[in-house]
């Protein structure tokens, strides 16, 4: 078996020799040190780090592959070799992902990001749905609740928010989409109750709400009508069901609003605190999936596969950054909408995915609370250019709350504090998203033929209204004849290219992976040497 690897190994090194032939060493290396990692030496680490940075290689067009397949190589020492060499190896491999860029770092992220961690099997201990779905009029819900009228109802999004007298809590009538279920509505009321049982014991505030059963049941369908103030929504939502449940009053402040805090110092408080508890919740096997919404491309979601969703490792282009900000998913009273929770039972690339998404939608969203300080102050002037809200930002308190934001998330996920320099250049990122989320270059977004086509007339208006067309200009507009260009952004990136801020993912990137590192050794080995 050695002498299979020191050949695989002489192949991999041999710089005369064709890249197809490398890759496919690199394969059988990769399974050789999975099989029999003890059969490893560090002569081989060392020799696998010194070709994660060969120019030869990174300079090919498809570098990502062989690269990958050496980066999985030094993960699979690390993972299944005697505690020294493992730990040498994960360092060499920690190094490539501090000092390289490109492909390089790419990989190294995501086979670091890919090591075994624990995660609890979480098991949903209640039914999954309720049979029966009563009506239920708002009249009978104020009388249940005790909440008075229902004239001192007020809206937030799709929500029906009633104040209990004498208290700082609220009643919230959550009303269904039009494509939600009632299982994605009752497993919500469920989520509230399992994660009741965490609360105790974190170490920081979190207001996990109450469901409220009307006669028994978690889900109805709220009578009509509507409070008058719905009005043209009211059609959408007509018999909808929905939820009811209690929450602190503070539930919809928001954790990017700058109305909220009188200092600086309290949005950033709120930030570390929600990124620990996306972390530890994520350490425990319960993944919120939309901490914000991020897509890549909005328009095209109902005819793409992926369903526009943003894939942040390709590092495409960011759809309307700055909407997808304005309501995260968390605020003062800690994480909300526990209808994008999932459970999930195994590491791997699917968990590396999912924290780096948490990390990304964390750093987009310190941002915009610069820009939410003048929330006007954005688009193109009449002339067409670019509108520059770059002195809305504070640079020092933005590197600040990213450091302390994401060591607040490191901490959460692995159990420890985070030690060292940040995996990135913390002001070089901040500089960059200052650059780019301070202007907004980039409004324009194309709405092809394809997608006109698969609108209704109605539709098709009530589309182009929502992105600032007038009801008269909306009415004249010819349907499905070109493709339509209109102005919906701040987006990061021109349609159909990559981000503006690559540095963005690169760091979001290295940061999940260091977070799976430091759980993975924080568990099997007692240090990873940084030199």
């Amino acid at each position: 078996m050695l002498n299979r690897i020191l050949f695989e190994e002489h192949i991999l090194l041999n710089r005369n020799a064709e890249f197809p032939a490398r890759y496919i060493a690199a394969c059988n290396l990769h399974s050789l040190a999975q099989s029999e990692p003890r059969n490893i030496s560090i002569e081989t680490v060392v020799n696998l780090e010194q070709l994660m940075h060969d120019p030869l290689i990174t300079r090919q067009r498809h570098s990502f592959f062989l690269l990958r397949e050496i980066a999985q190589t030094m993960t699979a020492i690390g993972a299944g070799s005697a505690p020294e060499l493992a730990t040498q190896s994960l360092a060499a491999l920690k190094r490539v992902l501090h000092s390289a860029a490109g492909a390089s770092h790419r990989a190294a992220a995501a086979a670091l990001g890919s090591l075994p961690v624990p995660i609890p099997h979480h098991v949903q201990s209640e039914a999954s749905r309720q049979n029966e779905i009563p009506s239920i009029s708002l009249r009978e819900i104020t009388e249940l609740s005790g909440c008075g009228s229902q004239e001192k109802i007020v809206y937030a999004g799709r929500s029906l928010m009633l104040p209990f007298p004498s208290e700082q809590k609220i009643l919230v009538i959550k009303l269904a989409r039009g494509d939600d279920s009632s299982e994605s509505l009752f497993a919500e009321t469920q989520w509230m109750k399992n994660l009741s049982n965490y609360a105790p014991h974190m170490p920081v505030r979190f207001n996990i709400p109450e469901p409220f059963p009307l006669y028994g049941c978690a889900v109805f369908r709220l009578k009509n009508p509507l409070p008058a103030a719905r009005q043209g929504a009211e059609k959408a939502y007509a018999d909808p069901m929905a939820i009811a449940f209690t929450a602190h009053a503070d539930y919809f402040a928001y954790a990017n609003d700058p109305t909220q805090y009188q200092h600086a110092a309290q949005f950033k408080e709120v930030m570390i605190r929600n990124a620990w508890l996306f972390g530890y919740l994520a350490s425990q096997g319960m993944i919120h999936t939309a901490p914000i919404p991020l897509f890549h491309n909005r328009i095209q979601r109902n005819r793409r596969e992926d369903n526009g969703l943003y894939d942040w490792p390709r590092g495409g282009r960011l759809d309307q950054w700055l909407a997808s900000c304005r309501h995260p998913n968390f605020g003062l009273t800690g994480t909300r909408d526990f209808e994008h929770i999932e459970a999930i039972s195994a590491s791997g690339e699917k968990l590396y995915w999912h924290l780096g998404s948490h990390i990304l939608s964390l750093l987009l969203v310190s941002a915009s609370f610069f820009r939410h300080k003048n929330s006007n102050l954005q688009g193109w002037t009449s002339a067409g250019k670019p509108i520059d809200a770059r002195h809305l930002f504070d640079m020092n308190l933005l590197i600040e709350i990213i450091s302390e934001t994401l060591q607040g998330y490191y901490q959460g996920f692995t159990g420890h504090a985070y030690e060292g320099e940040m995996p990135f250049d913390v002001s070089r990122l901040t500089s960059r998203m200052v650059e780019e989320m301070g202007v907004d270059r980039h409004m324009e977004e194309i709405l092809r033929r394809i997608d006109q086509q698969q609108m209704t007339a109605n539709e098709f208006r009530l589309f182009l209204q929502e992105r600032g067309f007038s009801q008269k200009k909306a009415a004249t507009m010819s349907q499905a004849v070109k493709d339509m260009v209109l102005l919906t952004g701040p987006h990061l990136g021109g349609f159909n290219q990559g981000i503006s801020i690559p540095e963005l993912i690169d760091a979001t990137a290295a940061m999940a992976a260091t977070c799976v590192l430091g759980k993975f050794a924080g568990k099997n080995l007692s240090h990873i040497e940084e030199t």
